[in-house]
């Protein structure tokens, strides 16, 4: 069976086929009103309330952070730092902001074992499990708290693992498979929320819809400490073009810093012959990625 990806220009959404069979994913995101998610046992998704639903089934979620707010400003963290979910420790330390976290979704996913009350069944149409299951992490990530602007234009290739973390807590993964496998292919392994897990390590590669799906949302932080946002500027324009080191990011404002301009990455298109993805990064790095226990 073949499978073709391919981007609908008008839509601005990558859509799935497969021969004779059209897949779900072409539709725009269907909106509501918040709600809060509804008690199921699973209390990941606790303080999280529905913002709409992505064309695959997602939950783009608001994540109440009352409660960890007043400890966070109190540290003399701000912007981007205050829309972390409080189920990631921040800890500021000198110049430098040290990232806690377990590493589950706030979301619902397959790839939980049966027995957990974060599991629900079911994949995207032509989607299919890979052999994993997501576990309870331990990752501590320490990022420059203020990584300035880059003064060099080309970047330092990131290595296989976790090369940022998503304000849900969830590992970032670059735009590269391990070696032997094709990451276009891998797409067809992304629960309805775009993430799967290589051993009990649960990841994004790919714009994570339950925190930006075509907007200009704040995604997390690398780990060289400047922060990704979708794949448009705050005014909903589409991003310039990209710095020349294939980093993925620019000098620009964004909706934590509307006067200033800061750089950062943004989720970017990318294609391989008929195969195309929206991808967190783009393999560089433009600081110095800073030290990580339970990242490899």
């Amino acid at each position: 069976m073949k499978k073709i990806r391919l981007l609908n220009p008008v839509l601005g959404i990558v859509c799935t086929f497969i021969v004779f069979q059209i897949l779900a994913g072409c539709t725009k995101a269907s909106t509501s009103d918040t709600a809060p998610v509804a008690t199921t046992g699973c209390t990941l998704t606790d303080n999280t309330s529905v913002l709409a639903t992505s064309s695959l089934g997602c939950a783009k979620l608001s994540r109440d952070t009352s409660s960890c707010l007043s400890s966070r400003q109190t540290q003399g963290l701000s912007g981007f730092w205050l829309k972390f979910s409080c189920r990631v420790t921040l800890t500021k330390s000198g110049s430098n902001v040290i990232i806690t976290t377990d590493g589950q979704p706030d979301h619902k996913s397959p790839y939980f074992a049966t027995s957990n009350a974060c599991y629900e069944a079911g994949f995207p149409a032509g989607r299919a499990a890979n052999p994993n299951k997501l576990g309870t992490l331990a990752i501590s990530m320490t990022v420059p708290f203020a990584p300035g602007t880059p003064s060099g234009s080309v970047g330092t290739a990131m290595s296989m693992g976790v090369i940022g973390i998503a304000l849900n807590g969830v590992a970032i993964f670059s735009n590269a498979a391990a070696p032997g496998d094709n990451i276009y292919a891998e797409v067809a392994t992304f629960d309805k929320c775009e993430g799967h897990p290589a051993g009990t390590k649960y990841h994004y590669h790919i714009e994570p819809t339950t925190v930006s799906d075509s907007d200009s949302n704040f995604i997390g932080v690398m780990r060289d400490g400047f922060p990704v946002y979708g794949r448009y500027e705050p005014n909903g324009a589409v991003i310039p073009t990209l710095d020349k080191a294939s980093a993925g990011g620019h000098l620009g404002t964004t909706p934590d810093s509307t006067v200033t301009s800061v750089y950062h990455y943004h989720v970017n298109l990318q294609t391989s012959g008929a195969d195309s993805a929206y991808f967190i990064t783009s393999g560089f790095y433009m600081g110095s990625a800073g030290v990580c226990t339970g990242c490899l």
